[in-house]
């Protein structure tokens, strides 16, 4: 069995191995045509514009947008070519000469295109408009898009006009730059006029022209008050001071900047393990031995803790370490591939070594590790030097990376199956009733096989994508562009190991919530109205809101150093919201006769007796509606009697507390009160019976935040350009499934103490605990300006969840009931009457309309293709 396990393995590695291994033939950029073979001559005549503009609010980066229209006549060489397919040589070596600036192979790695360049014939002339972009994202750095290189200062940006050689004879009709907000601090040589606020433009005179008077600035539009008929390409440099919100955006490539951003995530991770560390003291506190489940679970949520940390210091030092080295002259081949499998090989024997697998997930491990291994210590054997690499070397590093990766798969699910089995999570084995459920290799050999492959596939999607990307305009015939093909997929593969484990075990919180709800389930007290009764219980479910349900508000700028900060806001916001009204609650109110609360009348028996009365309570009110309408026969019933049985059933029996029959409060009817005790007997089945509900509506919820998040917009650009941006997407999707179930579960937990008598109005609370943290948030990026579109959305999609779980949980309750309707929906209007039904249905419409308007109308990701960067470009 174990052999079968371990071949299924490797097989899907092999196969994932052609995939990543074989990069497609070659397609590599040659030197830009010379003059001779792009006939210049033929180009005297052509009209050329040139346009760019820098976008720097409501975004993290500055956007530069750039536009080259040129039109040449037909009788040029190479215009015909223009007009053939993007594949053709004869069309790449025309759109070479009227792109390329320099002379010289270039690879443009921070220029995108959302399409190729657009070609038009008219008049026997054939116009092409050329828009290119890019993101100002890399401070000490040249930025070339388009006919513009921006020169990224600290302090102070240049942008400055590179025409191609082969356009240098040509008229040029209008150059325009618009630095944005506050403008250029200074131009060369002086514009002729402008265009809007911040706009400068320039309109060359032919060289025999004598020069006419100089046009001040137009600061609403215009051009210069003569025609100009285009000269040769004007000298633009322009300087300009940015906001100084985009200045640090752009700062990010410095080491103190990104040791900034990995100390801020590890401090949150390291925050959040001395939480759980602190409520597992607090657990222990408590009187009496604990059992032998309470004892795994406590012992797996510190274990856990400190694995956490080691895996954020792993994944983060490893990176830092690199570019200090790069600082000091960078390190050797040999020097880089070791420190990237060490960091990574110690990320999975602290993985494996909490999860204390099987042994045959041990022995497949070790057959696993044993190419990272070779690579780690016989680098010259298994890597050559990037100058001579071949595809045998493509390979190996191929194999080692996906074994690496399938390995922290392995090690990610060994954790989280023995943090689950040993809560007592999963549900008990059939085949082996009464013995603990062991992970089986036969079952996760071929998943994390298929899941490797599964990213090995995106990934080798991705990568060729990217360098088609910058090698659009290449000779697929020169020899060089082979050997940069293969060089370009050498680096990244080299890179794939570390970026990988950090890809996959940036999301390790996931495994983090299920030790948390481990212990929940195991040292819950259940004789509390909620977990904020016991301090332990309150601290861990406080902990568990901001790592499973909240998104994590302070990344401004696109860094972690704040992050930290948000843990105890995030608590604080849950638990203010929860205690705010809390006095409304319908479960806090008290007896007419003993003065106490309701809830000291809850367990078993008591919510049994509320059905029964609540039922009751129903039907005698269907028989007063069908009083008042004339629908009953000869002897109708006596209304005094029906309102005396609705009387009577708000007496409650003696008890232990007090001598004599008590009564419901009178604001409380008793399907409010069995409405408040929620579905189940305590408050860690009503919080489970609301993560399930949750899934349901969280399931489109999802989608439709990710889509927003990731994929609408320039949002799929940014997915694509990331080399785990298509797996991403999937970790996306289950990010937000996370959060809607995790809210869920808080609703359910926190049912019998939130105000309101109904479900859609228990989940206002918990949607304003999410809500708060990002409208902070809001305020911190309009101060930074930044995007905050897609928030509104993300908060009316959580408080749709909540409302749908809160009806499914009112419904739920009455579920014994459910046999003696025709539908579930019958019985809703028959436990909320017309009058709340009618508000449930309008209010949730209302939701829908609202997510749709802020959907078509505001929504739109803040998207900059960043990831996917690595030092060898």
């Amino acid at each position: 069995m174990r052999r079968r396990a371990l071949t299924s393995v490797v097989v899907i590695l092999l196969a994932a191995l052609g995939t990543l291994g074989a990069p497609t033939a070659a397609r590599a950029a040659p030197s830009p045509p010379a003059a001779e073979e792009c006939e210049s001559a033929g180009l005297a005549k052509a009209e050329v514009s040139a346009s760019a503009r820098l976008q720097h609010d409501d975004r993290t980066y500055t956007k530069v947008d750039t536009e080259l229209s040129v039109e040449v006549p037909g009788d040029w060489a190479l215009a015909p070519d223009l007009m053939l397919g993007e594949g053709s040589q004869r069309y790449i070596t025309a759109m070479a000469c009227l792109t390329m600036s320099e002379v010289g192979q270039q690879r443009r790695w921070s220029e995108w295109r959302t399409s190729k360049p657009r070609v038009s014939s008219k008049d026997g002339r054939v116009r092409v408009v050329d828009r290119a972009h890019s993101w100002v994202n890399r401070y000490g750095t040249s930025i070339d898009v388009g006919v513009w290189r921006l020169r990224v200062g600290a302090d102070r940006w240049t942008m400055t006009l590179r025409p191609p050689p082969a356009l240098a004879g040509a008229r040029w009709k209008k150059v325009t730059v618009d630095p944005g907000s506050p403008g250029a601090d200074s131009a060369t040589p002086r514009p002729t006029a402008g265009v809007g606020a911040t706009g400068l433009v320039w309109q060359p005179a032919e060289p025999s022209e004598a020069p006419e008077p100089r046009q001040t600035k137009q600061p609403t539009g215009g051009g210069s008050a003569r025609t100009a008929v285009g000269g040769p390409p004007p000298d633009v440099s322009v300087s300009l001071i940015p906001p100084w919100q985009r200045s640090w955006s752009a700062q990010t490539n410095r080491l103190t900047v990104v040791a900034l951003d990995r100390l801020g995530s590890l401090l949150w991770t390291a925050g959040i393990s001395a939480l759980l560390w602190f409520a597992a003291r607090r657990y222990r506190s408590r009187f009496g031995a604990p059992t032998v489940e309470q004892d795994r679970a406590l012992r797996n949520l510190g274990g856990w803790a400190l694995t956490a940390v080691l895996l954020d210091v792993f994944i983060r030092a490893d990176d830092l370490i690199t570019r200090y080295g790069d600082r000091r002259g960078g390190f050797r081949l040999e020097e880089w591939l070791l420190l990237e499998n060490t960091f990574a090989m110690a990320a999975i024997v602290v993985l494996l070594g909490f999860a204390k697998p099987s042994g045959r997930v041990w022995a497949a491990s070790g057959v696993l590790a044993v190419p990272p291994f070779a690579v780690m210590t016989w680098p010259d054997g298994f890597a050559r030097r990037p100058s001579s690499v071949e595809p045998a070397d493509l390979g190996v590093l191929a194999v080692s990376s996906s074994c690496l990766l399938a390995l922290a798969l392995l090690g990610c699910a060994a954790a989280t199956w023995r943090l689950a089995v040993d809560g007592g999570l999963l549900p008990p084995s059939r085949r082996f009733p009464g013995s603990r459920r062991v992970l089986r290799l036969r079952w996760a050999g071929p998943a994390v096989g298929a899941a490797t492959l599964a990213v090995g596939v995106g990934f080798a999607l991705t990568e060729e994508r990217s360098w088609q990307r910058v090698s659009w305009l290449s000779s697929r015939a020169d020899p060089v562009y082979g050997w940069e093909h293969r060089n370009d997929w050498f680096w990244e593969l080299t890179w794939s190991v570390s970026n990988a484990q950090d890809w996959l075990l940036d999301d390790s919180w996931m495994i983090t919530c299920v030790a948390m709800l481990a212990v929940l389930r195991t040292w819950r007290a259940p004789s509390t109205l909620s977990p904020f009764e016991d301090d332990a219980d309150r601290l861990m479910f406080l902990t568990f809101f901001p790592v499973a349900v909240t998104l994590v508000p302070g990344g401004y700028f696109d860094n972690a150093a704040l992050y930290v900060l948000s843990i105890p806001f995030c608590m604080f916001a849950l638990y203010g919201a929860a205690r705010a009204a809390g006095g409304r609650a319908v479960m806090v109110q008290l007896f007419e006769r003993s003065g106490l609360p309701l809830y000291a009348a809850r367990g078993p028996v008591a919510r049994r007796a509320l059905l029964r009365k609540a039922r009751a309570y129903r039907e005698i009110h269907a028989e007063l509606r069908r009083l008042d309408q004339g629908l009953f026969g000869d002897v109708p019933p006596k209304r005094r009697n029906l309102e005396r049985d609705l009387n009577d059933l708000h007496d409650w029996p003696a008890s232990l507390w007090h001598a004599g029959p008590d009564r419901l409060p009178g604001r409380v009817s008793v399907v409010d009160a069995a409405l408040a005790l929620g579905p189940r007997d305590d408050w860690w089945a009503n919080g489970s019976r609301g993560a399930r509900f949750a899934l349901v509506p969280g399931v489109p919820a999802s989608v439709l935040a990710m889509w927003a998040w990731a994929l609408r917009g320039e949002g799929w650009q940014d997915s694509l350009s990331y080399l785990y941006g298509i797996p991403d997407l999937v970790l996306a999707l289950a990010f937000w499934m996370v959060g809607f179930v995790g809210a869920g579960f808080t609703l359910g937990a926190l049912w019998r103490i939130l105000p309101g008598r109904r479900g859609a109005a228990k989940a206002v609370p918990v949607a304003l605990a999410f809500a708060v943290p990002i409208g902070i948030d809001v305020v911190g990026f309009w101060f930074t300006r930044e995007s905050a579109d897609g928030m509104a959305l993300y908060v009316l999609v959580m408080l749709f969840v909540l409302t749908v779980t809160g009806i499914a949980l009112d419904l739920d309750t009455f579920q014994g009931e459910r046999r003696y309707w025709q539908s579930r929906l019958g019985l809703l209007l028959s436990v909320y009457q017309m009058r709340y039904y009618s508000l449930q249905m309008a209010y949730l419409i209302a939701q829908l309309v609202a997510m749709i308007t802020i959907w078509e109308f505001f929504v739109e990701p803040d998207a900059s293709p960043t990831k996917q960067l690595t030092t060898n470009r």
